[in-house]
């Protein structure tokens, strides 16, 4: 029996879909490990081992393998993999073979792209078939891949931010940059240390973004939030503002900016003027907030699509490719 899933594994979160059953498992790439960090034994994976974060004590070892967008530590990347396959498979005299389609960023090296398919495998995975992160992103959020009009995606992940045109089941152009939901947390998380001494872990810069995320200058919402206060050190409750969220990650989503218009100034003529009326389609779960729309509009002057379910983009799109042979077959011959 095969069993065929899509995979996203990413540097925040790794999400899998089945087809049929749609996304069955999205969880915070984390995992930890108890006792001696050299003998690897898995305490827990996914959102029990990110609750650990800052609890962790000295015997337990707490890793996130994904980094930048890369793998970072084949070994816990693996056994992490390992971890969810067994939530969704558990163990049994006869395991089902498994067949993924599994998102890779963009411009890896041959040995890069070899680091991928031996994790893939040592966690259980019999075929491997990697595709760019922001094809699928492409896919999912339901451009035309397939055909001779060339669509621009932007898909900001936790660790990096891809951007690519994609045209006839190929990446014409792209480039990836190291700007993610993971540095705008910690940029947040500086910035409220910095104005108000309030020191507040990951959980709550979360929280944060997800209430009152916004780029407008003029939003008057805010949040009333728990930390350490660090000059008294002791617990305060402090009120942080909208504001304080663009004032912290506005410089990241220009240089977002600034890197689309690097790829927009070396498109040839008809493939600009694809893009000049489709506009720019954004995917990924930093793409949600508030006003990105708008920004972009204002430094590209070109319309901007927030898509729906944008977190999800890179896994829907491995799961359509799953149901579709025939784009998935044209895809792979192009590499």
């Amino acid at each position: 029996m095969t069993e065929e899933l899509a995979v996203s594994l990413g540097t925040s979160y790794t999400s899998v879909f089945i087809p049929g059953n749609g996304i069955v498992l999205s969880e915070p790439s984390v995992i930890v490990y108890n006792g001696d960090p050299s003998q690897r034994r898995v305490r827990a994976a996914g959102k029990d081992a990110a609750s650990m974060e800052g609890r962790a004590g000295d015997r337990l070892t707490v890793v996130r393998p994904i980094e930048d967008g890369v793998i970072a530590d084949a070994d816990a990347c693996r056994d992490m993999l390992y971890s969810f396959v067994c939530r969704l498979y558990p163990p049994r005299v006869f395991s089902p073979r498994i067949r993924a389609v599994a998102g890779i960023p963009m411009g890896l090296s041959l040995e890069e792209r070899r680091l991928y398919d031996d994790v893939f495998a040592k966690a259980g995975f019999h075929e491997t078939v990697m595709i760019e992160n922001a094809m699928l992103a492409a896919i999912g959020a339901g451009l035309p891949v397939h055909t001779h009009k060339s669509s621009l995606i932007v898909d900001i992940g936790g660790g990096t931010t891809e951007i690519a045109v994609v045209s006839l089941g190929s990446i014409v152009n792209g480039c990836s940059i190291s700007v993610g939901g993971d540095m705008m947390d910690k940029a947040l998380r500086d910035y409220l240390m910095g104005k108000y001494n309030l020191n507040v872990g990951n959980e709550t810069i979360r929280k944060i973004k997800r209430r009152i995320g916004s780029l407008y200058s003029n939003d008057k919402s805010g949040v009333t939030v728990s930390g350490t206060d660090i000059a008294a050190r002791a617990p305060a409750n402090f009120r942080v503002n909208a504001t304080d969220v663009m004032d912290a990650l506005m410089p990241y989503y220009l240089r977002i900016a600034d890197a689309i218009d690097s790829i927009l100034q070396v498109l040839p003529p008809e493939t600009s003027a694809d893009i000049s009326t489709d506009g720019i389609h954004v995917t990924g779960g930093a793409g949600k907030i508030l006003g990105l729309d708008k920004l972009f509009f204002s430094k590209l002057n070109l319309p901007v699509t927030v898509h729906q379910d944008a977190e999800y983009a890179t896994v829907l799109g491995g799961g359509k490719l799953l149901e579709n042979t025939v784009l998935l077959n044209e895809i792979v011959s192009q590499r």
